[in-house]
C-alpha cells in the first residue's frame, strides 16, 4: 500500500497528513506555534483505549496512524458503534459537552495519536483566529459524517449499506494519498455489521457475492476493488455519480 512518508516523532509541517489534519490552512507560523503544544506519546496497543466514556475530557487527539473505534452501550448492555477513525482524523470532542468522553475509543490496531491539550488548544486559537475557524471546521465535518450515517442506515438495504461502506472507506483513503483500490482494513466484519445496523451472518453473506461477482474482496484484513463503476452501483449512486471517478 502506498502511504506518505512520516514517522512517529514527525512535526505537524513534516506530517504528509496534515492537509486533512488541523494544520489546514495555517500559516508555517501558526503550524509552528501548534507543533509547540503537540504531545506525542508511545503508539496504543491493539485493543487498549484512548479514552473511556466517563473520564474527565482534557485533551482531542489526531491520528497518525492505525485505526480507532468509538463506541458505547446501550441500556441493555448491547455494543453500539458510532465511527472508525483513520489516520488525519481527529477525535475527542465528545468531551466538549459536559467535561467527561461520551464514548469509548478503542485502537483496532497499533494506533498511534498526537496528543493536543484543550486548554492550550483553546489558548492557542485565541491568538489565531484560522485554528478556531478549523477548530469549528473539524466539528462540523463530524456532525456531517453522523448526518449522513444516519441516512445511510434509514435509506439504504443492506446490500446499499455494505457497499457504501467500502466505497467511503476507500474513498477516504484517496483522500489521505493513499492506494485505494487496496488497502488494509483492520476492522471485524462484526463490528461493521453493527455499526450498518446488520447481523454479522447478512455481511458475510453480502461480501461473499460481491467477491464472488468480482466486484470488491475483503479476506483477512486485504480489501480490493475490482471494480470501482460497479460498487459505486451497488451502494446507490446515480448514473452520473457511478460515471465519476472516486470524489
Amino acid at each position: 500500500m502506498t502511504t506518505h512518508k512520516s514517522t512517529f516523532n514527525a512535526s505537524c509541517l513534516s506530517c504528509g497528513l496534515q492537509k486533512v489534519c488541523f494544520p489546514t490552512g495555517l500559516m508555517k507560523t501558526d503550524i509552528d506555534l501548534l507543533d509547540n503544544i503537540v504531545e506525542r506519546k508511545s503508539p496504543i496497543k491493539k485493543g487498549q483505549h484512548l479514552y473511556h466514556a466517563g473520564e474527565k475530557f482534557t485533551s482531542i487527539f489526531a491520528v497518525r496512524s492505525g485505526v480507532l473505534k468509538m463506541y458505547a452501550y446501550s441500556d441493555s448492555g448491547e455494543e453500539i458503534i458510532h465511527g472508525f477513525y483513520l489516520p488525519g482524523d481527529v477525535v475527542g470532542f465528545d468531551g466538549l459537552l459536559d467535561e467527561s468522553y461520551q464514548f469509548n475509543m478503542q485502537a483496532l490496531d497499533s494506533t498511534s495519536v498526537c496528543n493536543l491539550p484543550y486548554d492550550k488548544l483553546s489558548d492557542l486559537s485565541q491568538q489565531i483566529p484560522s485554528l478556531n475557524q478549523q477548530i469549528i471546521a473539524v466539528m462540523s465535518k463530524k456532525l456531517q459524517f453522523n448526518r449522513l450515517h444516519s441516512e445511510l442506515l434509514i435509506k439504504r438495504n443492506a446490500d446499499q449499506r455494505v457497499a457504501h461502506f467500502i466505497w467511503h472507506m476507500a474513498d477516504r483513503f484517496k483522500q489521505r494519498g493513499y492506494f485505494y483500490e487496496e488497502f488494509r482494513l483492520n476492522i471485524l466484519h462484526r463490528d461493521v455489521a453493527v455499526y450498518l445496523g446488520l447481523t454479522p451472518e447478512t455481511v458475510s453473506r453480502i461480501l461473499s457475492k460481491l467477491n464472488a461477482d468480482n466486484i470488491v474482496s475483503w479476506k483477512k484484513k486485504q480489501v480490493m476493488i475490482f471494480d470501482e463503476a460497479k460498487l459505486k452501483q451497488l451502494a446507490g449512486f446515480s448514473e452520473a455519480e457511478v460515471c465519476q471517478e472516486f470524489a
